[in-house]
């Protein structure tokens, strides 16, 4: 077991086989239409590949999570910061926080297509909304647990509250902003998916919400296994864009 562990494409491939095994016997015994084979899922993909359905959902459904996680990180990182060493600030701003982050996303599309149109604004409108909670509490748990002594240093030697913030603060709750990113970006995901099943026309959650309507089980695996793409490969480089940027913090990964 140590010796695998050693090899992580070894153990990958192994987990893969097993999976694409189990997949099959259980596909065996059942309707196509109930569980697809991984031989028609496959079959799915290169056909919604072909003729070009799959790439463009996953193109749009990509600028909507990247877009509104984007606009939710940097709406929420700031203001965390702020609050995080402001009690007042703080006092103000954390009860709508408590508040709004135990009401669903999902909850106010409705009001998101009534605001901002059916068009991208909505869709994108409720990500922000999903992502900013997330980043907002981990990166103000991280600037409420940092140590006070440099700070007190910085303080100490003339620096202003800003210059303390920004040199002192923001670099030891980078290891908590980045966690809060890549939790929001995991949460941006789950929400487009909702937004695109109730009020879309295009995108990966649409596509599979179209396969269900008409019993095209084996589109909507491929619907399935393109957002779980979409998401690994979208982790894997922000965690390779954070090591480059913040090489000198002790990231979590």
């Amino acid at each position: 077991m140590n010796a695998l562990l050693q090899y992580p494409g070894v153990t990958l491939a192994i987990v893969m086989a097993v999976s694409l095994l189990l997949w099959t016997v259980i596909s065996m015994f059942s309707s196509a239409w109930f569980f697809p084979s991984p031989l028609a899922t496959a079959q799915a993909i290169v056909k919604l590949t072909l003729t070009g359905e799959l790439p463009h959902a996953i193109f749009v459904s990509y600028f909507r999570i990247l877009t509104g996680w984007l606009i939710g990180c940097l709406l929420a990182i700031p203001l965390a910061l702020v609050a995080g060493r402001t009690p007042i600030i703080r006092a103000f701003v954390e009860p709508y926080i408590n508040f709004f982050r135990f009401v669903p996303p999902i909850a106010f599309l409705g009001i998101a297509i009534l605001w901002f149109g059916i068009g991208e604004g909505s869709k994108i409108a409720v990500i922000i909304y999903t992502s900013m909670f997330t980043v907002f509490m981990n990166t103000i748990a991280g600037a409420m647990a940092i140590d006070e002594t440099p700070s007190r240093a910085a303080r100490s030697l003339g620096a202003s509250r800003r210059q303390v913030l920004l040199k002192v603060v923001l670099p030891q709750t980078v290891p908590a902003i980045v966690v809060g990113v890549r939790i929001g970006m995991g949460f941006s995901f789950m929400s487009v998916v909702a937004a695109e099943l109730i009020a879309a026309q295009e995108g990966v959650g649409f596509l599979i919400y179209n396969a269900r309507l008409f019993m095209e089980t084996s589109n909507a695996f491929a619907g399935i296994i393109a957002l779980g793409l979409m998401g690994l490969i979208a982790d894997r480089a922000l965690q390779a864009i954070a090591r480059r940027l913040f090489a000198s913090h002790p990231l979590p990964f």
